[in-house]
């Protein structure tokens, strides 16, 4: 009840289902169970079960039957990646995608910025039998976690940066990283105009990107991955040079100097 109107019943249900996706939201990819979910908004426990089924059947949430956790769903990721215009010009990346991965030989990944994360809108397998645990289509990760993250973190205004890393401390700690390492990471992407992860997010597996720059900001990066054997000083250098020479051919891009 707000000024003593009570509200309509309609609007009472939004707020509700946007507590509970808040709720779920704050616990990220870990996942959060229907009790905790009641505990952290003070609802009953069949009221949020009502509210958690009709999110999961509109694919705002999903469901771990398995592990009876709830996560964010497809719907939300897709309304968030479609809302920035790189989305609706994906396409226009995928030749250079597509060079990369034939020239390389290894997985390519399309990452974009959506708020205080990068999206993997887009992953292509190069011919190298070995097919790595890395990014999939549509997986997030806090902007400066991984190669393509800290390419697009790098390039971000100053202050945008200053204010990422003092907020997403949670968000780096569940990678194992500080913000300090974050900060490491994107000086060094902008003394070699690129950026390089040796295995720290996954064991054994290595990363080079660059980021796609309008204006001067950074909208996107194209990264490739590859286990660490593939990824030797020399070979790092080599896949940025393909990657540079590839996206240097995508319409209205920039390139970092």
């Amino acid at each position: 009840m707000e000024n003593g109107v009570k509200p309509a019943d309609g609007t009472q249900s939004i707020s509700r289902a946007a507590t509970v996706l808040s709720v779920v939201a704050s616990y990220r990819g870990e996942g959060v169970r229907l009790t905790d979910v009641a505990e952290k908004t003070g609802m009953h426990v069949a009221t949020v079960r009502r509210i958690l089924v009709a999110l999961v059947n509109e694919a705002f949430l999903s469901f771990d039957r398995k592990r009876k956790l709830y996560t964010i769903g497809p719907t939300i990721f897709a309304y968030a990646v479609m809302s920035d215009s790189w989305y609706q010009h994906r396409e226009t990346f995928l030749p250079a995608m597509e060079e990369v991965a034939e020239r390389t030989g290894d997985t390519v990944l399309l990452s974009v910025r959506v708020g205080s994360e990068a999206v993997c809108l887009i992953r292509r397998e190069g011919s190298f039998p070995i097919r790595i645990m890395s990014l999939d289509t549509g997986h997030r990760r806090p902007l400066g976690v991984g190669s393509g993250s800290v390419a697009i973190f790098a390039y971000l205004p100053v202050e945008e940066r200053h204010e990422l890393l003092a907020t997403q401390g949670a968000a780096y700690a569940q990678f194992g990283l500080t913000a300090e390492d974050i900060e490491k990471a994107a000086k060094e992407t902008h003394r070699n105009g690129f950026a390089v992860n040796e295995g720290k997010i996954i064991e054994g597996v290595y990363g080079v990107a660059v980021a796609a720059l309008v204006g001067g900001s950074p909208v996107a990066s194209i990264s490739v991955a590859a286990i660490a054997p593939r990824m030797q000083k020399d070979r790092q250098r080599e896949i940025v040079e393909i990657i540079r020479d590839a996206m240097a051919k995508v319409p209205g891009v920039e390139l970092p100097a």
